[in-house]
């Protein structure tokens, strides 16, 4: 007799892929591959409930694909956690496992995975895409495109192809070739509701503001019905934003200062949030929501913040033997912005990559972010443990190192390589010229 707990996992595996216990292993493979369509992650970003199922549905296809562990399974013999060996798995099996891996974060890994399945099967549609968007999340959109493109030469009508083609033109820098690429997708899955809001972004920034509107709303419906309540509140917070910006959405009336002071004012705190605690996941749709303007004033406002406590924990904390006036001290702590940005769009100029003033604006001000609270900390330094400053800096230039790469492959649109190279010359050549700017500044004071 089976316990109670063996027994509801028996029910739960062939329930969860909405199958008989006495299913062929085609209708296995054909319900998986509906089931991962439907609840695939990027089709509901940041619900937790759809990544828990799409990773339920990976476990139970890994157990019930392979004929010996379903048979060990069915029999309660050995337990259902066993990975199936590294060479009788079939291409379906990496490619689940590339699944798991990219929702782990192991995007590296998913790659290698894909490439295992590919081999095995090179007209496998689902592990090209797959590995398409495990380079997106590495920040190489031009791998990205690649596997699109032989995703697509495989089938033609594959929605998630088409969208992952139009996110990595858009990240290229090629808006209108992104519309054309999400417009597929819609075409061939009407219900993409991540291919209509990802439309109504580079709608917005080619100033289509009336298309941009309608994308978000129609977006905002689907999220809605297929009850992503995170994603929805994010559509609805950039549908707000776009409306509420003077001269656009169709809306003709003067800027009010007050109300634009204030958009800008929330614009920064939900950048801020969105991103202080994931730079990797976050810094991207923060810059993404806002047009190049915002985008560019976010970046200053996030300077501002970082020169405020510079200032501050240079008055509270050395004013006893700092003597130094306010103006040449606003301008060294506005100097890391201006010198990671001009940086930024030297490289970038450098290396052709797309781009603009704006995307350096905010990655300069993301970056410094996290300096803040090290500019907190030294205004109070005297009262705090020497090893507690020390965990501080070092956590900090951690943290500020980690939000400049992400910044750099995400929306500099640099490769993992060229950012590793950068990102270390970046920090160093701005921090030399701060100090030095700081001490010359010092010198002046004394005489």
């Amino acid at each position: 007799m089976l316990p109670p707990s063996q027994m509801q996992d028996y029910r739960n595996y062939y329930q969860i892929l909405e199958i008989s216990p006495g299913a062929t292993q085609q209708e296995i493979k054909q319900a998986y591959r509906r089931l991962v369509r439907q609840y695939h992650p990027d089709l509901h970003p940041d619900n937790p409930d759809a990544t828990e199922r799409f990773r339920v549905i990976c476990e139970a296809y890994q157990v019930l694909s392979d004929e010996v562990k379903r048979r060990q399974y069915n029999q309660e013999v050995q337990p259902q956690s066993n990975p199936p060996k590294t060479e009788s798995m079939t291409a379906q099996d990496f490619y689940g496992r590339a699944v798991s891996k990219a929702l782990a974060k192991n995007y590296q890994g998913a790659v290698k995975d894909c490439n295992q399945a590919i081999s095995l099967n090179p007209n496998f549609v689902d592990a090209y895409v797959e590995r398409g968007a495990a380079h997106y999340k590495l920040g190489n959109a031009r791998r990205t495109l690649q596997d699109c493109n032989q995703a697509l030469r495989i089938n033609s009508q594959f929605a998630p192809a088409y969208y992952y083609q139009g996110r990595s033109r858009y990240r290229l820098g090629y808006s209108q070739a992104a519309i054309d690429a999400y417009t597929q997708a819609i075409a061939y899955d009407s219900t993409h509701a991540k291919a209509y809001y990802q439309r109504g972004l580079a709608h917005k920034d080619l100033k289509e503001f009336e298309s941009a509107i309608a994308d978000f709303h129609q977006a905002a419906q689907l999220l809605r019905e297929q009850g992503d309540k995170t994603g929805y509140r994010l559509v609805q917070e950039t549908l707000r934003t776009l409306q509420q910006t003077p001269g656009k959405g169709g809306v003709s009336r003067k800027r009010n200062p007050i109300r634009y002071l204030k958009g800008l004012l929330g614009d920064t705190l939900f950048t801020i949030k969105s991103f202080l605690l994931n730079p990797m996941g976050g810094l991207l749709p923060s810059f993404a929501r806002l047009d190049a303007q915002r985008a560019m004033v976010v970046g200053f406002m996030l300077a501002v913040i970082f020169d405020a406590c510079f200032v501050w924990g240079i008055y509270a904390g050395w004013r006893d033997v700092v003597f130094v006036s306010l103006v040449p001290l606003i301008g060294v702590g506005m100097m890391p912005f201006i010198i990671l940005a001009a940086m930024s769009a030297i490289a970038r100029l450098i290396r052709r990559h797309p781009g603009s003033l704006a995307g350096d604006s905010f990655l300069a001000g993301a970056t410094l972010m996290p300096l803040t609270i090290l500019a907190i900390a030294n205004g109070i330094s005297s009262n705090l443990p020497s090893q507690l400053m020390v965990m501080i800096t070092v956590f900090t230039s951690c943290y500020t190192i980690l939000t400049l790469y992400s910044g750099c492959t995400q929306i500099a649109n640099f490769s993992e390589k060229t950012a590793a190279l950068l990102v270390p010359v970046m920090v160093l050549v701005s921090g030399w010229i701060s100090y030095w700017a700081f001490m010359a500044m010092l010198g002046m004071a004394s005489f």
